[in-house]
């Protein structure tokens, strides 16, 4: 068993004023910060060192081919992430580039992540600080950020030891903008990550411990928030919830729901946040079937809010969804059965497959996207 994860963190009410004392003023500075927030807030980069470089960014998924041509001072040293998961992704996606000097473009750096291996020497003179606007990705303490070729209508990361963040500034406080649809998503992305590491052969007492209690809380909070937007002892009850699910996947990756979630959002724009948990139903009631280790206790916390002992979770799960006020079917988002075809020729990613404590069929995956259409 090995458990790892260099962040510092920092959950607490923040103000961008007190910046400084997490970075360097006196070191060149890359800012990658949401269109929204900036806007928002405008006055937000005069905290930072004048010639700061800044790339305002709007949407998600961010496009690898997009980022790579991003030109930047070389000079720069340090880089802060500020926003969602998309914003925070494009930051690491960055950071490599920089530590890199630009000499790997990231078509081949996500192909083969250890072709920054030779800059981990280098690191100690580069800093990384990510504040992350929503709760969901958990990327401000994991090793990886998420980017999507449209071209090859793929997902794929940027992957390495490198790409931990130095620090993490974790104010729950800073979701309160999104609105109800994104915090919807972003919550369902907490809880997905929280239990695809329970059904993952890296899985250890650690993890599931994490996972657990990013569980208990998700059930509690997710969709009383929902309900009472403004609160702010739910969010901080979704962060930490967010934060506990992060350092459990940051060890064990994510497996199926997210393979089968990839095809989802590349061919029917279906928000990831929903994509990779309408399939954790009949995953879970299959991952249960083989082996009890940790899923008893969910399904035990699924069955006390939304059924009895004889519930099945995916049973449970679809009450959940609709407490949270959210579809519980593909087809609400307009896929058709001729489409499930296409969705499993390319939902099978070996890195999220290969992770899975029981191996999954074709047949089954099938099975799976018509059991939520």
């Amino acid at each position: 068993m090995e458990n790892y994860n260099p962040t510092r963190v920092v959950l607490s009410g923040f103000d961008f004023n007190e910046i400084s004392s997490y970075i360097s003023l006196s070191e060149k500075t890359l800012l990658v910060i949401s269109e929204t927030l900036l806007n928002l807030r405008p006055d937000i980069p005069s905290f930072f060192p004048e010639d700061t470089f800044l790339y305002s960014t709007s949407g998600s998924n961010p496009d690898l081919h997009t980022i790579d041509k991003i030109t930047f001072p070389e000079s720069c040293s340090q880089v802060v992430g500020i926003g969602g998961g998309s914003k925070l992704d494009t930051a690491k996606a960055l950071f490599s580039k920089l530590i890199s000097r630009n000499s790997i473009s990231l078509e081949r750096l996500v192909e083969n992540p250890h072709l920054l291996d030779p800059f981990k020497s280098v690191r100690a003179q580069y800093k990384l600080v990510l504040v992350p606007t929503t709760f969901g990705s958990s990327s401000e303490i994991t090793r990886w950020g998420t980017l999507w070729d449209f071209k090859k209508m793929k997902k794929f990361s940027v992957d390495n030891d490198i790409l931990y963040a130095d620090t993490a500034l974790i104010d729950p406080g800073l979701s309160l903008s999104a609105p109800k649809e994104i915090t919807a998503f972003t919550g369902l992305d907490v809880l997905s990550h929280a239990l695809e590491s329970l059904w993952n052969k890296k899985r250890n007492f650690i993890t599931i411990n994490y996972a657990l209690n990013s569980i208990r809380i998700c059930v509690e909070s997710l969709p009383r928030l929902l309900k009472k937007l403004d609160s702010l002892e739910y969010r901080e009850a979704m962060s930490k919830a967010c934060l506990l699910a992060g350092y459990a996947f940051s060890q064990t990756r994510t497996s199926a729901a997210h393979a089968l979630s990839y095809p989802l959002t590349l061919f029917h724009d279906i928000p990831h946040g929903f994509a990779c948990s309408i399939t954790l139903g009949p995953i879970f009631d299959y991952n249960i079937a083989k082996s009890q280790t940790g899923l008893i206790e969910v399904l035990d916390i699924f069955q006390n809010r939304y059924g009895n002992k004889n519930s099945s979770f995916h049973d449970c799960y679809k009450l959940f969804l609709e407490d949270c006020e959210v579809f519980s079917k593909l087809s609400e988002y307009g896929v058709k059965q001729a489409d499930i075809p296409r969705l499993v020729d390319n939902a099978f990613h070996p890195d999220r497959f290969n992770n899975m404590l029981y191996e999954l069929s074709l047949e089954q995956v099938k099975d799976i996207y018509h059991s939520v259409l």
